[in-house]
């Protein structure tokens, strides 16, 4: 699955890119075989576009890096996992709305 403009994050990296990142991260973990992945994927990518230069956008391809997903207890995919100051501050599951996803990212922002 093309991740589009989100950026592939591996465990290698992941904590220096969520966790120590001065700005806001929101991970999107999901996989190539998942259909509602394929759904939200279009919705995380305009997301990601419309809050440019306020945070950060990544993608995990959980079949490549299992590690990850059993890292943070994902119970299933799509999931949004949503960084800030060192810590995971929200999580959405599933085929989410758009607004659904914005008030998130916008709680975390402050906004």
């Amino acid at each position: 699955m093309t991740q589009g403009s989100l950026n592939p994050i591996s465990p290698g990296d992941f904590d220096q890119l969520t966790f120590d990142s001065p700005v806001p991260v929101t991970v999107f973990f999901g996989a190539e075989r998942c259909q509602v992945c394929k759904e939200l994927l279009p919705t995380v990518e305009e997301i990601a576009r419309d809050y440019a230069g306020k945070m950060n956008f990544y993608w995990v391809d959980v079949d490549e890096y299992k590690t990850l997903a059993t890292r943070f207890r994902l119970r299933g995919i799509p999931q949004i996992l949503i960084f800030h100051q060192g810590e995971i501050k929200e999580r959405i599951g599933g085929l989410a709305e758009k607004e659904a996803i914005q008030e998130k990212i916008d709680s975390v922002l402050g906004v």
